[in-house]
């Protein structure tokens, strides 16, 4: 099969085009925008403002699309789902795929009900928003780091906010200002607006990552996220706010301690204090992602 993959949210149409490929199928990337990650596409067509470039490029994104079997929107189709509707017409197979603030609180456009043959959602409280989708968890990359054991006395907690109201980045340096006053050898450590790359390799040295900290902002998701996994391949423990109503989702054991604007400060002080425990939720975290993060 023929696939061309719409957007790059999180790196997960990587994943998913890697193991397509692997499968034998014929899969690649586009993109209409750039990304500060550098996630790894086949195709960068920009198609901002109206005017000759973005024209030019819009062609090319339409020629891609008409020689393919099936096109995976991982963002908003373009022209107002006039490219999805020319699509359907010349039968192309339609996935779309929800990564959050497309439907978040907003429910799933009429256009994309009548046009797709199947719909995902990457995070399970996106279900509610479009009745009748599939939660499909995150595809991660498998990037092959492991973390560095610097046996240097030093305990570095990372946090890595793709926005920081949103994972309640605020009450996360808080808990950090109280801590390092209690534990000198403790450091904070905030990675932002770095290549993917980068990021990975800051997050290598962490012992502790933060992911989110729920603050009950309705506006928050309250799952992980994928740098959740990427700390999980590393035998990282992680710490990010699970709603209560999405728990059961989780396949126990599955390393993540869940954390908020109450207890995030004893949460990250029991992982400080006990070593073991850094460990025991690190292993659990490993075997989670290659079971249920497997791109395959």
């Amino acid at each position: 099969m023929k696939i061309l993959h719409v957007g790059n949210t999180a790196g997960v149409a990587t994943a998913l085009r890697d193991n397509e490929r692997e499968s034998g199928h014929i899969s690649n990337i586009v993109i209409n925008r750039t990304n500060p990650f550098n996630y790894p596409v086949d195709y960068s067509l920009p198609m901002s403002g109206k005017n000759i470039h973005s024209l030019k490029n819009l062609f090319k994104y339409l020629k891609l699309c008409y020689k393919v079997d099936r096109v995976h929107y991982h963002k908003p189709p373009v022209q107002s789902c006039a490219d999805m509707a020319l699509l359907k017409l010349l039968g192309k197979e339609i996935v779309i795929h929800y990564h959050g603030t497309d439907i978040r609180g907003k429910g799933q456009p009429w256009k994309h009900k009548i046009l797709t043959n199947k719909v995902f959602v990457s995070t399970p409280d996106l279900l509610q928003w479009a009745p009748g989708a599939t939660w499909l968890p995150n595809c991660t990359l498998w990037h092959g780091l492991s973390k560095i054991n610097r046996n240097d006395g030093r305990i570095i907690i990372g946090h890595a906010p793709t926005n920081r109201l949103y994972k309640g980045t605020k009450y996360f340096l808080e808990a950090m200002d109280q801590l390092k006053k209690k534990y000198p050898n403790v450091e904070c450590l905030l990675i932002e607006n770095k290549p993917h790359k980068e990021a990975m390799q800051l997050i290598q040295t962490c012992d502790i990552v933060v992911d989110s900290v729920g603050f009950y902002d309705k506006r928050q998701v309250g799952w992980y996220g994928v740098l959740t996994n990427e700390a999980q391949q590393m035998e990282i423990p992680c710490c990010t706010w699970i709603k209560p109503e999405l728990e059961h989702f989780l396949q126990q054991p599955c390393g993540i301690m869940s954390v908020t604007i109450e207890n995030i400060t004893q949460k990250l002080e029991e992982l400080i204090v006990d070593k073991n425990l850094r460990i025991e939720l690190g292993k659990q975290g490993l075997k989670y992602v290659k079971k249920v993060h497997d791109n395959k």
